[in-house]
């Protein structure tokens, strides 16, 4: 007698891009690893993370700062955990976090993060479970003290229950780019060097018993450098009701992000930015027929925006729009 094994689907139903440009309005400082400024021995004691790009205008590659996505995407994270007052886990004692984790939080406790639908986790997602680890945690906590048939039924009750946290599931929803100096702001600075991105800034420590100064330098990208990449929000078939929340969910971290810093040595002044501008793109996949997968575009009107408020403004219109596309059945326009 063959055996069967649970079957789940997921479809993702569109996606909306949104490409953002910041512009610094102190200096930045998104800190080179340490082992990563061999090269730049004699300089200064911090540097902040560069790499090589090409720019059209320019016709050819030159070195440039940029802002890792991880860092804006843990910053945000990072402020909307804190602004919704998350409870904090930790696997390591060390590290605590909002996190819907097995291991930190239980199996009932992560049971109920996955049907409350908490924000954070679904956009900026969590540490993957299989099956057979939540369905032995439920078992563990149904069967205890139990035997014989009613020890069955423990198991089979932790099945249900994991088949239902399964049907809920769905994979990282926020993908962040990494964010380099926007074309228009290089072809406007036609920069010779990553130095012209660049200050550098003299900081002192002092000892608070023999007032012996420790002074260093740091390197930090210099005010008025624009930044530009893109923050893609997936949406999948279970998301119904749910892009609205989605979308003020991310301009209230990047909103965040804007009233405090971003980067390294913010309690300095370090890491004010401003987002100017906003351009929205939305898709839906469409099955032609039931069987072919095609990408539309989906018309949001306008497309772009000179700050979050205006951004923020037109969300429900956005969110409006969208639903109607993305769950007005296969293949229909």
């Amino acid at each position: 007698m063959g055996t069967t094994t649970p079957a789940f689907e997921r479809r993702l139903v569109g996606y909306v891009k949104l490409r953002l440009e910041f512009e610094c309005v102190t200096g930045l400082l998104i800190r080179m690893p340490v082992h990563a400024q061999v090269y730049k021995i004699g300089g200064a004691d911090l540097y902040p993370m560069t790499t090589r790009r090409y720019y059209s205008s320019l016709g050819r590659v030159i070195e440039v700062p940029y802002v890792p996505g991880s860092s804006l995407k843990g910053r945000m994270r990072g402020l909307l955990e804190l602004g919704m007052g998350l409870k904090l886990y930790t696997t390591d004692m060390k590290i605590w976090q909002h996190v819907r984790s097995l291991r930190a939080m239980g199996v009932e406790e992560f049971t109920k993060c996955v049907h409350e639908r908490i924000v954070v986790d679904e956009l900026f997602g969590w540490p993957a479970a299989n099956f057979s680890q939540i369905k032995e945690r439920w078992a563990e906590v149904l069967g205890r003290g139990r035997k014989g048939e009613e020890k069955r039924e423990a198991e089979r009750k932790a099945e249900e229950k994991t088949k239902e946290v399964y049907e809920m599931l769905a994979v990282t929803r926020l993908l962040f780019s990494d964010f380099f100096p926007s074309e228009e702001f290089v072809s406007k600075l036609r920069p010779t060097s990553v130095a012209d991105f660049l200050e550098e800034k003299s900081e002192n420590r002092i000892d608070r018993i023999t007032a012996a100064a420790d002074p260093r330098q740091v390197v930090r990208v210099v005010p008025g450098v624009r930044f530009e990449g893109d923050v893609t929000l997936l949406v999948f078939d279970n998301d119904r009701g749910m892009v609205e929340g989605y979308l003020r969910t991310l301009v209230t971290g990047l909103r965040l992000i804007e009233e405090t810093y971003l980067g390294g040595g913010g309690s300095r002044g370090y890491g004010r930015v401003k987002f100017n501008k906003i351009r929205v793109k939305a898709y839906r996949i469409s099955i032609d027929g039931g069987k072919w997968p095609r990408v539309e575009e989906v018309k949001v009107e306008p497309e772009e925006y000179g700050s979050l408020d205006q951004f923020e403004e037109a969300i429900e219109k956005i969110a409006e729009v969208l639903e109607k596309n993305y769950w007005g059945g296969y293949g229909e326009a």
